[in-house]
């Protein structure tokens, strides 16, 4: 049985071509789970909503918890959360993320999360012998899916006009807490509307069904 988590950063809480204002990003992490379902149906999913949901942002009591000596209650019930999210991390074999683009980084939702998630002998683990001091305990089997969107298009190309935050902010911090494997689809032009963005969904669902299809027959691959 595989173990999926599906984190969902939009503000938007429906989902694109469903209902009214949806999110594109959550209209590409449903359309994952629901084709994982169709090759893998006893597969256990779990959805992490950070959209809806936000994370607590750090705070003075957050870092007195996590660097300094406090006393133990205060400390379980300040990182309780934090915990929940990293207990979650270490349980998933595929983790999903729904990212949209806002002003070309990430929604600061999901800042919060990754905020709460990087934590010393948690998620990665400090050596000053060695020439990278930095070690990350989360298993580099895991496979995380970045399936985001941007209002404006061509962020993939050489010389872009602006530079893109999203899926280089968010594969630095999980490459920090041991993740590696990747896998990035998007969509653009929605902005711009019209053909160009309804090309861009259907490549981006395409895009989709075909990764499912190879991540669930890998995991069925002795």
């Amino acid at each position: 049985m595989v173990n999926i988590l599906r984190i969902d950063s939009s503000v938007r809480t429906g989902i694109s071509g469903r209902d009214e204002h949806g999110s594109l990003t959550r209209r590409l992490t449903e359309l994952f789970i629901q084709n994982w379902k169709k090759h893998q149906p006893d597969s256990e999913i779990k959805i992490r909503d950070v959209g809806q949901f936000p994370p607590k942002f750090i705070d003075q009591d957050w870092i007195v918890s996590e660097f300094g000596n406090p006393p133990p209650e205060f400390k379980q019930q300040r990182m309780q959360q934090s915990d929940e999210m990293i207990d979650e991390l270490h349980w998933a074999d595929i983790i999903v993320i729904g990212v949209p683009m806002y002003n070309f980084g990430p929604p600061a939702h999901l800042k919060a999360y990754i905020d709460n998630i990087v934590r010393i002998n948690k998620t990665y683990r400090f050596n000053k012998s060695l020439e990278n001091p930095y070690i990350g305990l989360l298993d580099k089997n895991k496979q995380v899916v970045l399936l985001s969107s941007r209002g404006g298009h061509g962020f993939d190309q050489p010389n872009p006009f602006f530079t893109n935050h999203v899926e280089p902010s968010v594969k630095t911090a999980f490459n920090f807490i041991g993740l590696t494997q990747f896998h990035n689809i998007a969509i653009e032009y929605q902005e711009e509307g019209g053909e160009e963005l309804k090309n861009s969904i259907e490549n981006a669902e395409q895009g989709v069904i075909t990764l499912v299809k190879a991540i669930s027959f890998s995991k069925n691959t002795p």
